[in-house]
């Protein structure tokens, strides 16, 4: 009898700590997680749960959006807590615990749900592809700033004539840039990022007439060749008036073999976020081995390096008369001093640039 009571105590025991092993694993997985978010803690992210939708297909959709690193923990939570998905729009915020996020989208009175709201968003002429994702995550678009960036990685642009020259292969986002085309655009909070995709490639293709593709193949030039220089006009023209009198500089250079030398095209691939246009200086210049160096490449850049507007596209294809291939900031007017003659501009560089 004794030794049969011993045994209970030992089972008892043994079952004790197995459980409180598990329930400090359990909690110890959640700690490591929630210590364990994304670099952008803070960043708040929309989601929508529908009716139909699993913990499951919930839990692949809070991974994509960088909420939860690890999906079967959060559903194991939804299984253990036996809490039941609630249908719905939802603000969370990266570094959000795993259990607060399941608390939050599993009750009607949650204060993360919002209503499907009509949001917009305004894409300024030169805003590179990072700089609109962090304006339509401003705006409230389902799913932030990473949705819509994920979204046009594995966008189908086959439909749009316009893009049938982009590379096959590679890192579709960065092929798109330059075709976003800057304007306004309303949408509501749960729209898929695809939607706003589609009407910024659909604005792009309104306004790119088809005549003026055919005055761009008359000029031995591909929509994707104006596009990359209208880019750099964009992002060097201050004032709107001197738009084609830099894109026939440009076009000069390039007509005598001249390489273009444009800083906004070497800060490109040295931007990143908080500080997409970095102020370069000449050792950034010699240091850089990018094929968007367009002081040590000869020709146009690999693609576009912003999204212009349509006037510094009509600029490309409507150039100034000149003889321009050397020009030099008036200091901060935003004017360029322009000239065809080396002494004179570095008379220029001595007046302007002090």
């Amino acid at each position: 009898m004794l030794r049969f009571a011993t045994s209970a105590v030992k089972i008892a025991v043994i079952g004790i700590t197995a459980i409180a092993v598990i329930s400090a694993g359990f909690w110890f997985f959640g700690y490591y997680r929630d210590r364990t978010s994304d670099k952008h803690v803070g960043q708040a992210i929309v989601i929508t749960i529908k009716d139909d939708q699993s913990s499951g297909d919930v839990a692949k959709q809070l991974e994509k959006y960088n909420l939860i690193n690890f999906p079967i923990y959060f559903e194991t939570l939804m299984r253990v807590q036996n809490k039941d998905l609630v249908p719905g729009t939802y603000q969370l915020e990266i570094g959000m615990s795993t259990n607060e996020i399941v608390n939050a989208i599993t009750t009607d009175k949650s204060t993360a749900k919002t209503e499907n709201k009509d949001l917009k968003v305004t894409i300024p002429e030169g805003y590179r592809i990072g700089q609109i994702a962090d304006a339509v995550d401003k705006a409230g678009l389902n799913g932030g700033r990473e949705a819509f960036l994920s979204a046009l990685e594995n966008f189908d642009y086959s439909g749009y004539d316009f893009l049938k020259d982009l590379p096959k292969t590679g890192p579709k986002a960065e092929y798109l840039e330059g075709f976003l085309f800057p304007d306004t655009y309303n949408f509501k909070s749960d729209d898929p990022p695809e939607y706003l995709i589609q009407a910024m490639l659909d604005n792009f293709d309104q306004k790119f007439t088809p005549e003026m593709r055919q005055q761009a193949a008359a000029e031995g030039m591909s929509v994707r060749d104006v596009v990359t220089l209208a880019s750099i006009v964009e992002r060097e023209a201050a004032i709107s008036d001197e738009r084609p009198i830099i894109a026939s500089l440009y076009l000069n250079r390039l007509n005598i073999g001249m390489a273009l030398q444009s800083d906004p095209a070497v800060q490109y691939p040295l931007g990143k976020e908080g500080d997409w246009w970095p102020q370069i200086g000449g050792s950034d210049i010699a240091k850089s081995d990018s094929p968007y160096n367009t002081y040590e490449n000869v020709g146009l850049p690999p693609g576009p390096i912003a999204n212009p507007g349509l006037d510094s596209i009509v600029a490309v294809l409507n150039p100034a008369n000149t003889d321009y291939i050397y020009m030099v900031a008036k200091g901060d007017t935003g004017e360029h001093a322009f000239t065809d003659n080396y002494e004179e501009h570095q008379r220029n560089i001595a007046e302007y640039q002090k």
